[in-house]
This record gives C-alpha cells, structure tokens and sequence, in this order.
C-alpha cells in the first residue's frame, strides 16, 4: 500500500510539473524602465537657470538621489556648453539682397557659414537662443536683414525598417512619422514595440512610446535629441507550443514507464 501511494504523490507531482513548464513557457521577461515623457528643448536660459535653482533645493532638503544630480549636472552643462554638437543641422531663411533658403550644418569647433560671411562658433548657444545669436552675428557686417532658423534633430532610425539610418528631421514632427521617413516597416516589424536609447541606455521604452504614437507627440515633446536612437524591433519566433508538447509527452512517457518497471520489481519482491 505504502508504494502504491508513493506512486501515485509521484504521479500527481509529474502532472503538476507539466502543467506549470507549459503555463511558463509563453512568458518573456522584459528589461529596463520607462523615462517619463518630457521636454524642454527650447527652454531660455533663465528656465535653465531656475532649473538648476529648484534642483539644488532638492538636492538640500532630500540628501540628493542619483537621478537629481544626473539633472543638476546635465542642465548645469547645458548652460556651460550650449546644445548644438557638430553634425547638426538646421534650415536657415534668410533675405539679405534676396530670399533664400539654406541648411546650414554645425562643424568642427562648433562653426557655422553663413554665405559669403565670416564664420560664427555655437558653443555657449542655446537652442532657444540661436536666431538671437545668429542676427547679431548678420547685424555686424550688414545693414538690411532678416534670419531664421529651424532646427533639425539628426535621428538614427535603426531595426526593421527598410532604409536604415540616419535622419534630419524637424522636431515638431511625430514620432509615429520617423517610421515612414526611414521607409517604412520592415516585413517583420513590430511596431508596436519602439525604443528610444541614448548612449546605449533604454530611454523611452514600448509602453512609453505606444502612448505617446497614440498621443501623437513630437520628437520634442519627448525630448528626443539630436544622436538618439529609435529602434523598431523585429520579431522573434515565439514559443512551438507543438514541440513543448512533444518533449512533455516524451517526458512524461519516460516517467511513467519508469514508475510502472519500479512497480513490477518492487511487486516481484513483495510475492
């Protein structure tokens, strides 16, 4: 009797264990975590500077997390260095003897041409700040004058779509549009799983970017800066439910024909 009920604790225990590898099977684990949605690209300078005011007060009352010094250091670098890096561009229309429409790109040293003008240097500039800066540099050689800019934000679009690569695109556009720019979706593309990463680190992950293509929020809203990366995952093969099957079944028939030879010898012993 004793064996027959360690047979059957054994028997319930297999069955158990089955169930569970194929409940678990399915599931995937998901890594990183989602970055709030904001932005403040066009902030002034005196923003910037109340900024770093208000974090510093944080940084006194609560003993300071990780998280708030990052933002100190990286709004305090902002004020020092300015946005703009080289390999940025922006749209300039200008009327000086006539209309025209330019892009103007940021070199080395953070120098930019204006036609037949001498070079100006961006760093120190803000975004907020370029058409100021760029008028007083005009307003030193000529008399008659008008300039803007439009900014441009150079975006690596990455992952399963058909062209690849890396896009100037205005920040007032949709992230829902960096897909058709780069050619639209791949044949395995899920869509629904877009990233953004800065510096190889997760910045707005799914969750984050669905509701933001549903919202239809702009590059800038989401504070997607210029060397970002959007990537648009493929897909993986899922879990064969039909092979899972199989090897359960192959396990198991072993197990149990195991467990019916123990019960043969062990009856065999008994009589």
């Amino acid at each position: 009797m004793a064996m027959r009920t360690a047979l059957r604790v054994a028997v319930r225990v297999a069955v158990r264990a089955a169930v569970l590898l194929l409940a678990a099977a399915p599931l995937r684990a998901q890594d990183g975590a989602g970055v709030p949605l904001a932005g403040a690209q066009r902030a002034t300078r005196d923003e910037l500077t109340a900024r770093v005011a208000s974090l510093e007060a944080q940084l006194a009352r609560d003993g300071g997390a990780g998280r708030v010094r990052d933002q100190l250091a990286a709004t305090r670098a902002r004020l020092a260095q300015g946005d703009f890096k080289v390999g940025d561009r922006f749209i300039l229309t200008y009327r000086l003897e006539r209309v025209g429409v330019d892009t103007i790109g940021v070199r080395d040293s953070l120098r930019v041409s204006l036609g037949g003008l001498p070079d100006t240097r961006l760093a120190g500039v803000l975004r907020s700040e370029l058409d100021a800066h760029l008028e007083a540099h005009v307003a030193r050689y000529l008399r008659t004058y008008a300039v803007r800019a439009s900014l441009l934000t150079r975006v690596a679009v990455i992952g399963a779509v058909r062209n690849p690569g890396y896009y100037y695109v205005p920040p007032d556009r949709p992230l829902s549009d960096l897909v058709m720019v780069a050619g639209g979706p791949g044949q395995d593309a899920r869509l629904a799983d877009l990233e953004v990463r800065r510096d190889g680190k997760l910045r707005l992950r799914d969750k984050d970017t669905r509701r933001a293509v549903k919202d239809g929020r702009t590059l800038e809203e989401l504070d997607i800066q210029s060397g970002d990366e959007v990537r648009v995952p493929e897909r993986r093969g899922g879990v064969n439910l039909g092979l899972v099957m199989q090897g359960v079944l192959v396990v198991s028939s072993l197990f149990f024909a195991g467990l019916q030879f123990l019960q043969w010898y062990y009856s065999r012993q008994d009589g």
